[in-house]
């Protein structure tokens, strides 16, 4: 009886061992994340938090490369490494012709819509709409999705700018929306489909040669295809990828006067010492692009010039990417050195009170004030 009594007891005090170290365990868990989520809201502080560097250590001078003497040379180097030649393409859509879309229906001065098509190697294609107003004001605002797919998601933004008279050029990332995904064959790695996946995302299409190339290559095309039509000026913004995409295109391409990307980049030093949130995809940290010319080179590229500025959006509690106010760190000097060129402009405009990862009315109006030269 004794003996049984024993057993039972011990099985018991087993069990009860067994529960408590799962409780203990999950509130490690929660001990743990609760440290991460700490480590996130004070390296922003600039203090070393757990194995973090304290990046605001670097010299942000040191980092840029970029000046009045060396800047056309510093653009070349960057066409050449995204797309393997000295100057940039002047092909043209492969085609574009009128649609009808009932999605946009209700877009208020919306006069007709047109599809385009660049097909680029690989049979990589990117589609698009051009959004044309009824009130025209001959100027052109070129918006591009980010990794959530089809452009749909920026509608409000399409519909607010083609309200205001602008014609809109509409894109997605490669692989995404309209685009397609074709069967591709490389040398040594076989044939495969280029999968655009929820956690990989763009991965695979780093084993194509000057793989950056088919993200910003459309918008070029897109860019060519707008100086045949007598546009004033040229403005682009985009959200999250799209707004990685602006800072590149805006940068390669000095017919883009004004470029607004939103929730888009953060400079490597701050992407290597700061919380994963805001390292991005593999295009935002491709290191034969990024240790030639920096994002703090690609500021200054983009915003420098006549009739040129650049204004980065960023949310200061977007639940993705690029939160914070991290840019404090840099803005200055980035706006010192293009006061140097005597023309164009750089500024942050922190959003906050957006805690969506989106473009918000506030960044919206931001935007037409700054191309309305400050009225609302």
């Amino acid at each position: 009886m004794k003996k049984n009594f024993s057993i039972g007891f011990l099985l018991i005090t087993a069990v009860f061992a067994f529960l408590a170290g799962i409780i203990v365990f999950q509130l490690g868990l929660v001990s743990f994340e609760k440290g991460v989520n700490k480590q996130v809201e004070t390296s922003e502080e600039g203090g070393e938090s757990g194995n973090y560097y304290d990046y605001t250590k670097n010299n942000v001078a040191d980092l840029i490369s970029v000046n009045p003497e060396n800047i056309d040379l510093i653009r070349r180097k960057m066409i050449d490494i995204i797309f393997g030649t000295s100057q940039l393409t002047k092909q043209l859509p492969d085609s574009v012709f009128e649609i009808t879309d009932t999605l946009y229906d209700d877009v208020s001065n919306l006069r007709k819509i047109e599809q385009f098509t660049v097909v680029q190697r690989y049979n990589i294609q990117s589609v698009g709409y051009i959004f044309k107003p009824e009130k025209d004001n001959h100027r052109l605002f070129l918006y591009h999705q980010g990794h959530n797919g089809d452009f749909i998601h920026g509608k409000p933004v399409i519909e607010y700018f083609v309200n205001k008279g602008f014609t809109v050029f509409a894109f997605c990332m490669p692989l995404t929306g309209k685009n397609n995904q074709p069967v591709v064959t490389i040398d040594k790695l076989g044939t495969f489909r280029l999968l655009f996946k929820e956690f990989e995302s763009h991965e695979l299409m780093k084993f194509l040669d000057q793989p950056i190339n088919y993200f910003i290559t459309p918008v070029v095309i897109m860019v060519n295809y707008a100086r045949t039509q007598n546009f004033r000026d040229i403005t682009m913004c985009g959200i999250s990828g799209g707004g990685w995409t602006t800072t590149l295109a805006a940068a390669v391409d000095p017919r883009i006067n004004y470029s607004f990307p939103v929730a888009g980049t953060y400079p490597m030093y701050i992407k290597l010492n700061t919380p994963l949130k805001s390292y991005g995809d593999f295009e935002q940290v491709y290191p034969l692009l990024y240790r030639n010319v920096s994002y703090l080179d690609m500021y200054i590229l983009g915003a420098t010039g006549k009739n040129r500025s650049q204004t980065q959006i960023l949310n200061l509690h977007d639940p993705c990417c690029f939160d914070k106010s991290y840019y404090k760190h840099y803005e200055p000097i980035v706006k010192d050195v293009v006061n140097e060129f005597k023309a164009g402009s750089f500024d942050v405009i922190s959003d906050t009170e957006n805690k969506e990862h989106r473009i918000s009315e506030f960044s919206m109006d931001m935007i037409w004030k700054k191309l309305n030269h400050g009225k609302d």
